[in-house]
């Protein structure tokens, strides 16, 4: 039934399916009304992915009854851990008081000044999600420009609205020249009239960058980086790139949007615009600010913001600042992720990625560990990866054959899949990861 996994995966195959008979029987079952299998938040994989049941602290259980330590953390959303007691005491008393206004409420206007004092904007609308504070950024800097293209990075992912679901992980042999890569629909369904808007460009080279922006001078409304690329591992900048393009879309009066997202209150307290000491015109947040619960804000300079009251750049949602996704949050950020939080986290981030590279090393394994902070991960490559193209040649096979022996083992050691990053959260300890590495150890003797 599974004979090119078992090609792949031998033994560790074999253990798996036996380690998780119960999610195999939910699946079959979820498959009937659930397209993969999935109800959204998870990722599909062969043969089926794991169901779980609960989680507290670094640990999490699934139906079967097996533990493991989590550094997927649901894609670096639960920075704060499983169930963190002080954010389940707020969350008890905020929901005492209701679930939904459909009014003002005055923690709104709390967060938003933490967020306004973490970050350089001067003002922030809420969401809920990445993807839609994504979408309303390309609107605003749209509107404020009044000018029509973007800029995106070939390899990242902004969510799935159109104009940003482009050249996600194009085949390589469509993408076109490296330097000037040519844009690739994630899928279908997106008309050809928006793609016409979106123009790609690689990550780490800023004259590419700057010839594209030559190119349509007068058309570009914005660019959005990751700055730091995720979905392809972890892609820190070059040395001075973000200074370098943050100079040249001044140059070229071109507003540059960080999607912060995966870097926003994880790699700092005021994320990589704080890291990197660049101040971008617009800031996508989400994912770790909510502490697990549902939230995402987009922030800007206040003549950008001021789109919003004037009524030329108009945002609603039902869902937006409720009053329990805000609680969450400012929980989050004034109670858990303090700076001792950071401190912590960032000395467990390099203890990890410094005991992957010995054990690299030690067992001449062809594989680069890159990271920032706290987010890491392996590349089986032999070379290290500034750009999709390089993320393009890595070995997934290997990486397969890594997940499976993890979690055979009881680490959950990131998200399914290649592209994925590991996240260390304020209730991992030291021993979480010595037995990280200790199980790597065994694994990495087998790859």
């Amino acid at each position: 039934m599974y004979e090119d996994l078992y090609a792949l995966l031998g033994d560790e195959l074999d253990s798996y399916l036996k380690r998780t008979e119960r999610s195999s029987v939910l699946f079959k079952k979820a498959v009937e009304v659930l397209p993969e299998g999935i109800g959204g938040s998870a990722a599909p994989y062969k043969p089926y992915p794991i169901y779980m049941r609960k989680a507290e602290g670094s640990r999490i259980w699934d139906v079967d009854g097996n533990e493991y330590v989590d550094f997927n953390l649901c894609w670096g959303v639960l920075m704060v851990g499983h169930s963190h007691p002080k954010l389940v005491a707020a969350l008890k008393e905020a929901l005492s008081c209701g679930t939904m206004f459909g009014f003002a409420h005055e923690s709104s206007e709390k967060l938003a000044r933490e967020l306004c004092r973490r970050f350089p904007m001067d003002g922030i609308r809420f969401v809920n999600s990445g993807t839609e504070a994504n979408m309303f950024a390309v609107r605003l800097a749209r509107a404020f420009t009044d000018k029509s293209k973007i800029v995106k990075i070939e390899g990242t992912y902004h969510g799935w609205a159109s104009e940003l679901f482009i050249s996600k992980r194009p085949p390589v042999g469509k993408a076109g020249p490296p330097s000037k890569p040519t844009p690739v629909t994630h899928g279908k369904g997106i008309p050809s009239g928006i793609v016409k808007d979106t123009l790609i460009a690689p990550f780490n080279n800023i004259q590419a960058m700057e010839n594209i922006l030559r190119e349509y001078a007068g058309e570009v409304a914005a660019v959005i980086v990751e700055p730091v690329m995720m979905n392809a591992g972890v892609i820190p900048p070059r040395e001075n790139y973000l200074n370098e393009l943050r100079a040249l879309t001044e140059e070229y009066n071109v507003l540059l949007i960080f999607d912060e997202v995966k870097t926003g209150v994880k790699i700092a307290p005021g994320g990589a615009s704080e890291y990197y000491r660049v101040e971008p015109d617009i800031i996508c947040l989400a994912k770790a600010m909510g502490g697990g619960l549902p939230i995402g804000a987009c922030g800007a300079k206040k003549e950008i913001m001021d789109q919003i009251e004037s009524g030329d750049v108009p945002l609603y949602g039902t869902y937006s600042a409720n009053p329990l996704a805000v609680t969450a949050s400012l929980t989050t950020l004034t109670q858990i992720l303090t700076d001792d939080a950071y401190s912590k986290i960032e000395q467990l981030g390099n203890e990890l990625m410094n005991g992957y590279r010995e054990i690299v090393e030690d067992e001449k394994l062809k594989a680069k560990i890159q990271g920032v902070a706290s987010i890491g991960c392996i590349l089986f490559s032999e070379h290290e990866v500034s750009d999709y193209r390089g993320f393009a040649r890595v070995d997934r096979d290997k990486w397969r054959k890594y997940w499976f022996s993890m979690v055979n083992r009881g680490v959950i050691p990131m998200p399914y899949g290649h592209e994925e990053e590991w996240t260390i959260s304020v209730q991992h300890e030291k021993e979480d990861i010595e037995l990280h590495l200790e199980v790597f150890k065994e694994v990495a003797a087998k790859l």
